[in-house]
Formats: structure tokens, C-alpha cells, sequence
């Protein structure tokens, strides 16, 4: 077969430098700010990286990797999907995002991000690693209103993507933080007990973060998979 692109899809707010951990493998990179859809965003992916692709999705990176997988599944030859969720936003959760949206708009970006998003997104023993905390904020402060409001409203608006694990017939993996209070370890158990072919790996001394918070783990274990199901998709 066609040896497929490892394709690397960020979370919200997030851009390459959250991949910088790991190393050698090699992947494409995916570029996501300038859509306020999930549709859109999975659709703009496919046009962008032809061909076989097994996307490497992170929160919301996994849910446009499942869009990408239900527009197309011909071309998906597997999925990564770490600390995400299969399912449409709660309502709390959506109320929450307008309010942020709003705030947003009135300047308060920077307080959010500090305040709210990602210091309780990592686990207790890298709450207080300053360089980690400031590669976040800086993530998302370069990336900047317009693309917090429309990255908000495509997790807001987001279909109930469940059934594209029922129906996904490629071998999935699900990566998660042990201490992920956003995307909880039995979440990911649940989504792999309903693929065809899946595995679940719980990952210590990390939260929701953990493509930066145990970059050598996440790495290993895709590593390890990656052989296992396609042998060496780096040559």
C-alpha cells in the first residue's frame, strides 16, 4: 500500500510548537486557524495533504482527525486521537464559549488563556514549570483573538462525531493524560470500547496536555503502534 502522512492536527489555541518533543518522527503539519468549523477545518485538511494520511489529533486536532476520517474515510488509513472527545459540546460548555467570545472581543484574551484555559489543563507536577506555562500562553497569544473566537465557536458548533467510531474500520489508538480532568481516561476507554480495532493508553504525570507534558511517552507509544499496524511509515 501507499505508505500514508503522518499528519499532526493541534488543539485549541495550540501550534506546531506543541509537537517540538518529538523529534525524528516523521510528520506533516497541520495548520488550523482559519476556520470556524470543524467540517471546514477536516475539509481544508484533505485538500491540503493529499493522499493516505493517518492523523495525529490532539483535543480538538482529534476531533477534526474523526471529521476528516467521516468525509473520508477511503483516505484515513488510521487514527491517533489523544485527550478528546468524540461528542457535540455540552450545553455549559457552549454557554461558556459565548461568554469567552465575548470577552474576548473586549480584550480579555490574555487573561483567559492565564487564568482559565491552560493552567488547570496540566498535571500537578507541571502547574509550576514556568517554561511550560509560557510556551502556552505564548501559543496562544501569537495565534491571537480572531482565531480563539473561531476555533470557540467550531468546538461549540460541533457535531456529535460518535458514530464515525462505530463505523471506522482502520486500527485506532487513544492516548490520554492520567491526570486529564477536560478529556478523562474512562472518556477514551469508552470511544476505544466502540472501534473495530482499538487501544487505550493511560500516561502518568501528565493532564490534558500530554503531547508536551510527556513528549518521549506519547512519542514511544505511537512509535510502537505505528510499527505494529504499518510497519515503518518513516521510510
Amino acid at each position: 500500500m501507499n505508505t500514508p502522512t503522518l499528519l499532526l492536527l493541534p488543539g485549541n489555541m495550540c501550534d506546531a510548537r506543541l509537537w517540538s518533543g518529538l523529534g525524528d518522527l516523521s510528520c506533516a503539519h497541520a495548520d488550523l486557524p482559519h476556520d470556524d468549523s470543524i467540517e471546514k477545518m477536516a475539509q481544508r485538511m484533505l485538500i491540503e495533504h493529499q493522499g493516505p494520511l493517518i492523523p495525529i489529533g490532539f483535543s480538538m486536532g482529534g476531533i477534526v482527525a474523526l471529521e476528516m476520517a467521516r468525509q473520508a474515510p477511503d483516505r484515513i488509513y488510521g487514527l491517533i486521537l489523544s485527550d478528546t472527545n468524540a461528542g457535540a459540546d455540552l450545553p455549559e460548555r457552549a454557554i461558556m464559549r459565548l461568554a469567552q467570545q465575548d470577552r474576548v472581543r473586549n480584550g480579555e484574551l490574555a487573561a483567559i488563556v492565564a487564568d482559565e484555559l491552560k493552567p488547570v489543563y496540566l498535571a500537578a507536577q507541571n502547574r509550576c514549570n514556568e517554561p511550560m506555562k509560557t510556551l502556552l500562553f505564548d501559543m496562544a497569544m501569537d495565534l491571537g483573538d480572531d482565531v480563539f473566537i473561531r476555533q470557540s465557536e467550531a468546538l461549540r458548533t460541533r457535531a456529535d462525531l460518535g458514530a464515525v467510531l462505530d463505523q471506522f474500520v482502520g486500527p485506532v489508538i487513544f492516548l490520554c493524560g492520567a491526570e486529564d480532568a477536560l478529556c478523562p481516561p474512562a472518556l477514551h476507554h469508552a470511544m476505544a470500547a466502540r472501534c473495530h480495532d482499538a487501544e487505550a493508553h493511560i500516561v502518568a504525570g501528565a493532564g490534558h496536555l500530554l503531547p508536551l507534558e510527556q513528549p518521549a511517552h506519547f512519542r514511544s507509544i505511537i512509535s510502537d503502534w505505528l510499527t505494529r499496524k504499518f510497519g515503518d511509515t518513516n521510510d
